[in-house]
């Protein structure tokens, strides 16, 4: 009886183990090799954490009021508005890092035009101390991206798995669900865990993407070998265009709702045989997506954080549009010159 119970024991410990593992190493890989020792990143990716707890929050207080008014008893009723104001959140989150972004380097460009007035001989070591400053600030989209999605990952991963690990004990037994009764319901969720956390990290890479070329360009604006889409490289299938980025958004709130539908396979029995067949397979198209439609045009130009001047008009795909970007671009070189 002895060995019996120590055999279980081991057991359990050993599920709990590598349940850990794999639910929260990816987090724990990525939080201390990129994110820690950066002090920039770190406050980024605190910052994702508290608007994924915002945005739960603001899901639960939805459910909370629409509940009692129109009874939201269904699995979708819960997940919809969790995957709404997770979009939401996200977004608000760029939003805000866009005007940081936007004080600092009126900072930076201050300093430079402050250091510009001074002596020839303090030039020299005013220049390197701006781009030292530069340097350490390091604030760029793919950095910050993937230093916000560990942040907004991260929290979804402890809330989402961490309460069902502290739950589980060695001595109090091991849990099943009838949609899974051959694989541990530990098990399960960590390897949901798993893939959410990649999701969420390439989610925020979309949202920084499709933010930033919502700022960059107008309604309708794109640059012009972007406009044919058939002409796109691989990489930038997407466009390094306004509707690129909000193809981008797209395909972040689409994919969510994928992820979490497959989720739902959960309550029919032996429903985790699709469940954790079909997420793996979305993390792995998502991965793909951001690898063919924006990983060659992710970061932005140098210096483009100003909104370009193209004709509200402009649209994709078009000769028409086309002409027109070429008459305008003529007409300010013209005016340049008579300047």
């Amino acid at each position: 009886m002895v060995d019996f119970f120590n055999l279980y024991f081991a057991e359990a410990q050993g599920l709990w183990w590598g349940s850990a593992f794999i639910g929260l190493a990816p987090l724990a890989c990525l939080f201390f090799q990129i994110v820690y020792p950066k002090p920039q990143l770190l406050i980024v990716s605190i910052t994702a954490a508290f608007f994924f707890v915002m945005a739960a929050s603001a899901a639960s207080f939805c459910w909370y009021i629409l509940d009692p008014l129109i009874g939201l008893s269904n699995v979708w009723a819960a997940m919809i508005p969790g995957i709404f104001f997770q979009f939401v959140f996200r977004c608000m989150f760029v939003t805000v890092y866009h005007k940081v972004e936007d004080v600092i380097e009126a900072s930076i460009a201050k300093s430079e035009e402050d250091n510009g007035e001074g002596d020839d001989d303090n030039d020299d070591e005013a220049a390197n101390n701006i781009q030292a400053s530069k340097n350490r600030l390091a604030l760029n989209d793919a950095a910050c991206g993937l230093a916000a999605g560990v942040g907004f990952g991260g929290m979804h991963a402890l809330v989402f798995f961490g309460s069902l690990l502290a739950s589980e004990t060695f001595d109090a037994g091991i849990l099943f669900q009838p949609s899974c009764p051959k694989v541990p319901t530990l098990a399960v969720s960590a390897i949901n865990t798993f893939c959410f956390f990649f999701l969420d990290i390439f989610w925020m890479l979309f949202t920084f993407f499709g933010m930033r070329r919502r700022v960059l360009f107008p309604r309708g604006g794109g640059a012009l070998n972007d406009i044919n889409p058939l002409s796109r490289p691989f990489g930038s299938y997407f466009g390094n265009t306004r509707m690129g980025g909000n193809n981008a958004l797209l395909i972040c709130l689409i994919t969510h709702t994928i992820a979490a539908g497959f989720t739902t396979l959960n309550v029919f029995e032996f429903g985790c045989v699709f469940s954790l067949s079909l997420l793996p397979i979305c993390t792995i198209v998502v991965a793909y997506l951001f690898w063919c439609g924006i990983s060659k045009i992710y970061m932005p130009l140098p210096n483009s954080n100003v909104r370009l001047s193209l004709p509200a008009s402009f649209s994709y795909g078009s000769h028409v549009a086309e002409g027109i970007l070429s008459t305008v671009n003529a007409d300010e070189k013209i005016q340049d010159n008579n300047e």
